[in-house]
């Protein structure tokens, strides 16, 4: 009789894990979560130049000058030529190069008034001194201008001179703002207030302008009838 009592024990014990084991494998498992990566999580967007997503290429800003593209010429030949036809002698400044755009002009068109405008539209200027014609980058052009009083028609339309005016009836402080927007960058206007005079420096066919534009205004005023 206690062996029956235990072989029933067993079964029940038995029947109960087997019921237990199909239980669990019925039962569907759950994947395990991913967490994002912390890093991913905690990173803002890094913003490049302009307000562009880095990684986008940032567009270079666009040279000042003649760009690479365009006709170049040789300088020195070019220089060379315009000697032999004009009797001049040239002094260049080495920064020039050996390499100048010639806006469309052929070589062999360039002469002497025709290179001085070259040389303006690629940011250089030039003026006489001693015989020959010194070529410098036009920032540096206020510092050598010659002074020149008198017209003369030999002179290019783009050679730097400098000119005294004397005004008698008009305040030459009243015409600097007046004459400055009628200048280059490269030019200078100062009054002389003690003397009233005016100090124009810029291209000789400019300075002709300025000068007929001060004669013009420097009239006595017009007296009304009482």
């Amino acid at each position: 009789m206690q062996r029956n009592r235990l072989w029933l024990t067993f079964a029940i014990l038995s029947t109960t894990f087997a019921i237990g084991d199909a239980a669990a494998q019925q039962q569907p498992r759950q994947p395990p979560q991913q967490q994002p990566p912390q890093e991913a999580q905690q990173q803002p967007q890094v913003q490049g130049q302009a307000g562009q997503p880095q990684g986008q290429p940032v567009q270079p800003p666009v040279p000042i000058g003649p760009r690479p593209e365009l006709p170049m010429a040789e300088l020195a030949p070019l220089l060379q030529r315009v000697e032999r036809a004009s009797g001049k002698r040239f002094l260049v400044d080495p920064r020039l190069g050996t390499r100048l755009y010639l806006a469309g002009v052929e070589p062999n068109d360039v002469t002497y008034p025709v290179l001085l405008a070259i040389l303006r539209i690629n940011g250089w200027a030039a003026f006489e001194s001693e015989g020959r014609v010194n070529i410098v980058p036009d920032a540096l052009i206020r510092f050598h201008a010659p002074v020149v009083q008198t017209d003369d028609a030999s002179i290019p339309a783009d050679l730097y001179v400098t000119r005294v005016l004397k005004t008698v009836n008009v305040d030459t402080a009243n015409l600097v703002p007046i004459l400055r927007p009628l200048l280059s960058q490269a030019a200078h206007l100062a009054a002389h207030l003690d003397t009233n005079q005016l100090i124009v420096e810029d291209r000789y066919e400019n300075v002709q302008r300025i000068t007929a534009i001060v004669r013009s205004l420097d009239v006595p005023p017009v007296r009304q009838n009482q």
